[in-house]
């Protein structure tokens, strides 16, 4: 583990809804494969349609997700804060970065590499049965976020 962690970064990696049904020696697989990162507001995180390469944790602050439209105009997605995570769907996909990722605020980050997450998960079934079912529940929470949306949209044309 980075000494850069404090206790409340630890605290919010075993409260996060990541991990949260982790048990402590579960929990610490992941936490001593982890680099801390900071960024100032409106730095990069992840660029939309770059190959990722980590799986990142909020430890403090907030950042913003964005999407480019087909005009070329950045809309915001969401905003996402402690204890949320972001970059976990190429870690199930294996395709380029769905979206950007700015630091809102001043942001403290834990990112564990793909390649260590997937040998966590390949090498503990039982973790990765956790980890999954949660990366799962999140992903659908998302998507169900982004059909609202859609929905309060005052048109959408029929191509069809």
């Amino acid at each position: 583990m980075n000494n850069e962690f404090t206790q409340e970064h630890l605290d919010v990696f075993s409260s996060a809804y990541l991990f949260r049904d982790l048990e402590p020696d579960e929990l610490d697989l992941f936490i001593n494969n982890t680099q801390y990162a900071e960024h100032v507001p409106n730095s990069v995180i992840i660029r939309e349609d770059e190959q990722g390469e980590y799986l990142y944790l909020i430890l403090s602050g907030k950042v913003r997700v964005t999407k480019r439209t087909y005009e070329g105009i950045e809309q915001i997605l969401g905003i996402l804060e402690t204890g949320d995570f972001f970059g976990e769907m190429v870690l199930l996909d294996r395709r380029s970065r769905s979206a950007s990722v700015y630091a809102h605020t001043r942001v403290e980050l834990a990112r564990i590499q793909h390649s260590k997450v997937a040998s966590i998960l390949n090498d503990n079934p039982r973790i990765g049965l956790k980890v999954l079912r949660a990366f799962s529940e999140v992903i659908s929470l998302r998507l169900r976020n982004a059909n609202d949306k859609l929905r309060s949209l005052p048109f959408i044309e029929r191509t069809f």
